[in-house]
C-alpha cells in the first residue's frame, strides 16, 4: 500500500468523526438550551463571585441580588436569565450597588459601601481593588471588569469540561447504537480502494462547501445525508446488519451475540466503539481542522523534480 492510501484511510476516519462530532455538538446545544445551562451557570458564577457571610454566619446574597437584578444585567435576557454579561455592564451595576446615597464623592461612597459588605470573597477582592485604584474611579472600574473576566474564564473552563463529557457519552451512544466501529471502518477503507477514494472525495467536497463555521453547524440534516451516503452508496460498515445466524434474535440478542458470543471478536468491537467515542469527544472543530490539513497534504502530492535535476538525468541517459 502506498502512503497515499494510508492518508486516504486517515481522511476517511477523520471525515466520519467530523460528522459524528457535528451531531454531538447539535445535541449538546439542544440539551444545554433545554437545561438553561449557560444562564444558570452564569448566575451561579456571579453568586459565588459576590458571596459573603452575615454576622450570624449565614450566606448573604444581598449584593448578588442587587447586581444580578440590575437592569444592565437582568434586561439582557427576556427571561431575566442571560447567558452572557459584558464586563462593563457588570462593573457599572456593581458600582451602583455599592453607593451609599450620601453626599460624599462617588469614590468615597463606593469605598464606604465596600467596607460595609459582609465578610467574604467579594469584600476581600473589592477592598484590594479600591486600594489599588487610589481614588481613581476609572481604574477601579477597569479592575472590576478584569476581575469579572477572570471569573468568566474559569466558568468557561467548567462549561468546556461539560461539553467534553457530553460529547464522550454521546459518542459512545452513537458508536454502540449505530455500530460505528473504528476498527471495522479502518479495515474496510484499507481493503476497499473504491470505498477509500469515494470517502476521500466526499470529504474534499464537504470541506470545500463548509469553509465558514455557520455552514458547518447549519443543522443535522446535511450531516445525516452524508452519513447515509457513506453507508448506502460507499458501503462503509455503519449500522447494524442482521446476519443469517441472527435472524431469529431480537435487538438485545444480536447485541449480546456480537459482544459476548462471537469467539472473542466482540472485544475488538468494544475497542472499536471506544475509539469512536474518544474521537468524537475531541469535537467537530478539531476534526474539521485536521481534515483540512490532511486534504491539503493529499492534494499537494509529491514534490516535482527541479528542471536542473531533470536535465541532468536526461544528459546522463
Amino acid at each position: 500500500m502506498s502512503l497515499g492510501a494510508v492518508l486516504d484511510v486517515i481522511i476517511g476516519l477523520s471525515f466520519t468523526y467530523l460528522l459524528l462530532g457535528i451531531l454531538a455538538s447539535g445535541a449538546q446545544e439542544l440539551v444545554a438550551t433545554w437545561m438553561k445551562k449557560r444562564g444558570k451557570d452564569l448566575r451561579n458564577g456571579i453568586a459565588r463571585l459576590l458571596a459573603g457571610t452575615d454576622a450570624s454566619g449565614k450566606p448573604s446574597t444581598r449584593l448578588f441580588q442587587q447586581v444580578f437584578g440590575h437592569g444592565l444585567i437582568e434586561d439582557l435576557s427576556a427571561k431575566k436569565l442571560p447567558s452572557y454579561v459584558p464586563s462593563r455592564n457588570f462593573a457599572l451595576a456593581l458600582l451602583e450597588a455599592l453607593r451609599d446615597g450620601s453626599q460624599a464623592p462617588l469614590f468615597s461612597q463606593i469605598e464606604n459601601g465596600v467596607a460595609k459588605l459582609p465578610a467574604g470573597t467579594a469584600r476581600e477582592a473589592l477592598t484590594a481593588l479600591v486600594t489599588e485604584a487610589a481614588g481613581d474611579l476609572d481604574t477601579l472600574q477597569h479592575g472590576i471588569e478584569t476581575w469579572f473576566d477572570d471569573a468568566m474564564d474559569r466558568l468557561s473552563g467548567v462549561y468546556k469540561r461539560f461539553s467534553q463529557h457530553f460529547t464522550l457519552i454521546f459518542g459512545l451512544i452513537v458508536a454502540v447504537g449505530f455500530n460505528v466501529d473504528s476498527i471495522s471502518l479502518a479495515q474496510t477503507l484499507w481493503t476497499d480502494p473504491a470505498a477509500r477514494q469515494a470517502t476521500a472525495a466526499l470529504a474534499q467536497q464537504y470541506v470545500e462547501t463548509h469553509q465558514d463555521s455557520a455552514s458547518r453547524n447549519d443543522g443535522s440534516k446535511d450531516v445525516r445525508t452524508q452519513i447515509d451516503v457513506l453507508k448506502q452508496q460507499v458501503g462503509l460498515p455503519i449500522g447494524w446488519t442482521i446476519r443469517a445466524d441472527e435472524s431469529e434474535k431480537n435487538a438485545w440478542g444480536i447485541f449480546r451475540h456480537r459482544v459476548f458470543e462471537s469467539g472473542g471478536s466482540g472485544l475488538w468491537l468494544v475497542i472499536g466503539w471506544a475509539i469512536t467515542a474518544l474521537a468524537v469527544s475531541l469535537g467537530a472543530p478539531f476534526w474539521f481542522d485536521s481534515l483540512q490539513s490532511l486534504l491539503q497534504l493529499r492534494n499537494s502530492g509529491p514534490k516535482p523534480a527541479r528542471t536542473a535535476d531533470a536535465a541532468g538525468n536526461g544528459a546522463t541517459g
